[in-house]
């Protein structure tokens, strides 16, 4: 009977751990008004509030896409939330008023799922991997098609992507070949910030895009850059134990990031990680 039971037990857990993968938070994004919206491999989106860490509100999944990234981002006195995937072997990216319903969809080019928008001109910065093209979609703009950005020519797939507000630049990570790009979107070019990195997965930018945080799932560590002299520096590489899927920054000196199985929030004073969601 304690064999039948033990393995019922173990047989439990493992259909546990199997739904954490298949559900678990792939991406992330924490909104200063105070919410963290988590993107889950299924395609819903859980609202957190991020004081009680309680569920608000669930957007549901989009049948049929894949998903990839999450963004929120207040337009004219709205909150939207953006998530990316694929619908097939096509890059897509669906706009969500606060409430949950679909608000507008925007295809894009050469499956680029990873992306970033900037609210106040309201545009998406998308990335493709195949291609290594960095394009910008007009969102204010029905039918706005994607304008080509820069040509990252050395790059072997590039993927994680933020917008900078401060300088009007976007930085990306090449998931690849480990370097670290800084493009400038109104003339194309770019440089290198960092070469060292194994894959980096995701990033996210402080307050005052005074600081960039980046995730790097084969070292499992969270890049911390600081800009100086008109150029983001590393200052600090903390290590996690997990094997990252997201970042993005948190309230009083905190990240949270995310590992596929769960959502943690971590000091950035105390190195202290604390699990908030499964």
């Amino acid at each position: 009977m304690k064999r039948i039971l033990s393995g019922i037990v173990i047989a439990l857990a493992g259909l546990a751990l199997a739904m954490a993968a298949r559900n678990g938070p792939i991406a992330l994004d924490w909104h200063q008004a105070g919410r963290l919206y988590v993107l889950h491999k299924n395609g819903s989106v859980s609202i957190l509030d991020e004081i009680t860490k309680k569920k608000l509100a669930t957007i549901p999944p989009t049948f049929g896409m894949e998903p990839a990234e999450i963004f929120s981002a207040r337009l004219k006195d709205r909150v939207f939330v953006f998530v990316s995937g694929f619908a097939g072997r096509a890059g897509v990216v669906f706009q969500y008023t606060a409430e949950g319903k679909l608000y507008a969809k925007f295809a894009t080019p050469e499956q680029a799922a990873s992306f970033d928008v900037d609210p106040e001109r309201q545009i998406l910065y998308v990335t493709s991997p195949v291609t290594n093209v960095v394009y910008a979609i007009r969102i204010d703009q029905k039918g706005s098609s994607a304008k080509r950005v820069a040509y990252i020519r050395e790059a072997a797939a590039i993927g994680p992507v933020v917008f900078d507000r401060g300088r009007n630049r976007v930085i990306l990570g090449d998931a690849g070949s480990g370097v670290l790009y800084d493009v400038d979107v109104t003339t194309g070019t770019y440089q290198p910030i960092a070469s060292d990195l194994k894959r980096p997965i995701s990033l996210g930018m402080g307050p005052g895009s005074k600081t960039l945080f980046l995730a790097d799932a084969m070292t499992r560590l969270v890049h911390i850059y600081r800009l100086e002299n008109g150029v983001f520096k590393q200052i600090e590489a903390i290590p996690t134990g997990l094997r990252l899927s997201a970042v993005t920054m948190g309230p009083d000196d905190t990240v949270f990031v995310a590992d596929g199985f769960s959502v943690y929030q971590l000091s950035l004073k105390t190195k202290k990680l604390t699990r908030i969601m499964d």
